[in-house]
């Protein structure tokens, strides 16, 4: 039995969407899912509850995530392990696909392959996206974006989850790249609607991601693929261009904000516009 652990802080608009999409083509059994309603002011646990198909729902009354995490992981049943964002749209063959590339080896951590969803964003983010959906970081071992799965050998390795806020940076980190899967499957991530919501939400992500490897000085050094020669690359092509151009804006936007402290005082939170 694959489990499945989805934190959820106030994501009644969402949780329906993502629970429908994970088990509407689940066998029976196939598939024990947890939502971990924390902190929440509204009917996430709710709704969770009525969406039609067998899932146990845990409500604490802290909100946090990595206590989300913790508490999800001594309610779920079985391995592989799916993490997932309640935001995130997880279809049924995805999430089988992740289980069957962890449960034949050698790889310990699996992901999936994004597919940005933005026919509500503004085109400056829609062709960020686009060019970073072509770029080998998100083809090569991709584990994130609100979807990670590790076999049970993984899961010895990350838990408990850590005090940090960028779980998924640190599970990345936590496996090198020969110990990590992707499958081919897709999952949707809903994007921001605005730039100005998509730098806010950036800045944090890029924080917290840096704040990973300040505080967990013995994970091995991040392997991702980096540097200018892929972008070089999709910009060979004219018909990349405006997505080329889109991604060094935000991307300079997003350094530049964090350079001059913007909102670092303010509480972490995530982005509501993709929520809408």
């Amino acid at each position: 039995m694959t489990s499945v652990v989805v934190p959820a802080h106030d994501e009644a608009a969402v949780i329906g969407r993502c629970l429908r999409a994970l088990l509407a083509g689940a066998d029976p059994g196939e598939l024990d899912v947890v939502v971990v309603a924390n902190g929440c002011t509204d009917d996430t646990a709710e709704r969770a509850r009525s969406c039609g198909y067998p899932v146990t729902v845990v409500e604490l009354a802290e909100g946090g995530k990595v206590g989300a995490l913790n508490a999800g992981d001594r309610v779920a049943r079985g391995f592989p392990r799916i993490y997932l964002d309640a935001d995130v749209v997880l279809p049924t063959t995805t999430a089988r696909a992740l289980a069957a590339a962890l449960a034949q080896g050698p790889a310990l951590a699996a992901g999936a392959t994004p597919r940005p969803q933005g026919r509500r964003s503004s085109p400056l983010v829609r062709w960020h996206y686009a060019a970073w959906a072509a770029l080998p970081v998100t083809n090569d071992a991709y584990l994130g974006s609100g979807v990670y799965a590790v076999s049970a050998e993984g899961h010895r390795r990350i838990s408990p989850f850590p005090d940090v806020v960028a779980d998924d940076e640190f599970v990345r980190r936590s496996f090198r790249a020969r110990e990590r899967v992707q499958v081919p499957e897709p999952f949707e991530m809903h994007l921001p609607r605005t730039a100005a919501a998509y730098v806010a939400r950036a800045v944090r992500a890029r924080r917290g991601n840096a704040a990973v490897g300040a505080a967990l000085a013995g994970l091995p050094p991040d392997d991702s693929p980096r540097g200018a020669a892929p972008l070089l690359g999709l910009a060979r092509d004219p018909r990349r261009w405006h997505q080329v151009g889109a991604f060094v804006l935000l991307t300079a936007a997003v350094r530049l904000a964090d350079r001059l402290g913007w909102r670092r005082s303010a509480a972490w939170s995530r982005d509501a516009t993709s929520r809408e």
